[in-house]
Formats: structure tokens, C-alpha cells, sequence
């Protein structure tokens, strides 16, 4: 799914206060951890699950910019 590059930064701000402020935390959070971030949306939960992902896979850039990796330019 894409997002807007200012709906990722204002869930990145949630999580970072929240303490979640390395690639390290972040692949560690669970779903109790979720409550530690303040107003969180459906829509801020699925991007964490995606940056998770794409922690994972070495694909922040693509994440950020919305286009995966499979369908970049070679």
C-alpha cells in the first residue's frame, strides 16, 4: 500500500517519541507496544507493520517513496 510521505512522518514522530527510535526497536515491537504510542490510527498501525517489513527486506527508500521494489526501473 502507499502512503503519504506525511502520513509516514507523523507516525515516525508517534513512534520515536513513544521510544521506538531505531531499526532495532522498532522490528521489536509488538502489539502491547502499540499502546505506548499515543492516538495511533488503523492507517499509522498498517504503515508500522509495513516499515517493519521493510526494515526486514532493506527497502526503507522504496517504502518511503511508495514504489516497491519488484516494479523499480533496471
Amino acid at each position: 500500500m502507499k502512503y503519504n510521505i506525511n502520513q509516514i512522518s507523523k507516525t515516525l514522530d508517534k513512534i520515536f517519541s513513544a521510544g521506538f527510535n531505531t531499526e532495532k526497536k522498532i522490528l521489536s515491537m509488538m502489539m502491547e507496544d502499540l499502546q505506548r504510542v499515543p492516538d495511533l490510527t488503523s492507517i499509522e498501525m498498517n504503515i508500522i507493520i509495513d516499515l517493519k517489513k521493510a526494515i526486514k527486506s532493506k527497502q526503507i527508500i522504496a517504502f518511503l517513496s511508495g514504489t516497491p521494489e519488484d516494479k523499480e526501473r533496471k
